[in-house]
């Protein structure tokens, strides 16, 4: 009889062993739901944020590059691919508690077709409050992966007008570079100017559902602006 609870003793052992080593591999790897979830929220708080996409003021200019706070980062050209690239990343690191943000600077658009830099955190809280839109009515993340992301984006090849008159033309998504470094070296010859970028009109333009318009003027541009509710 002693031998049998001894042994039983030791079964019990191994199994809670077992099990606790069991929970603490699982608690490395964020199951799929967890991680879809969580990436749900990011693009919510991304968008908020600085208020950005159908149901803020401005439209981000992609691509972006997303930092990890393990040091890593990756560049997106969507918020769909921005929601990827979070899910796979928390699969791996369900612990962490930093939220993955968009690397400084990025570019948005406003609704009068000026192209705005945001070069930290100042400049987006700054982006922020010139918004007087309530930012999805106030509601949570809850069922965003669900809403429209985006009101338009500019289809390639499209024009910026520099207000020193250079034209700058992105033909491919990769050419977002010169853009940024076209508005960087202006900025930096004319410290203080308040006048912007602005796209050059007529461009065309896709909406959420994939349908391409043309947008003759800022006018134009404006008023689809406000149909994106």
């Amino acid at each position: 009889m002693k031998m049998y609870l001894l042994n039983f003793r030791w079964l019990f052992i191994l199994a809670l062993g077992l099990g606790l080593g069991s929970c603490s591999e699982s608690s490395d790897v964020a199951d799929d739901a967890a991680a879809e979830t969580y990436a749900e929220e990011t693009v919510f708080r991304t968008q908020e944020s600085a208020k950005l996409g159908r149901f803020g003021c401005y439209e981000l200019v992609f691509p972006v590059t997303v930092t990890f706070s393990d040091g890593t980062s990756v560049a997106v050209d969507s918020y769909e691919t921005l929601k990827a690239a979070v899910k796979e990343w928390r699969k791996n690191n369900p612990r962490v508690r930093t939220r993955p943000t968009l690397a400084f600077p990025y570019e948005v658009i406003n609704d009068e077709g000026e192209i705005l830099s945001v070069a930290d955190e100042n400049a987006q809280k700054e982006l922020r409050q010139a918004c007087r839109k309530d930012f999805f009515d106030n509601n949570g993340p809850n069922g965003h992966n669900h809403r429209p992301k985006i009101c338009f984006h500019p289809v390639f090849p499209f024009s910026v007008l520099i207000p020193d008159g250079t034209i700058i033309t992105l033909n491919a998504k990769e050419d977002r570079k010169l853009l940024h470094d076209a508005i960087k070296a202006w900025k930096e010859s004319n410290p203080g100017d308040t006048d912007r970028p602005e796209l050059i009109f007529p461009l065309d333009v896709i909406l959420e559902d994939g349908t391409t318009v043309t947008v003759a003027s800022k006018e134009e541009l404006k008023l689809l602006k406000e149909s994106c509710k």
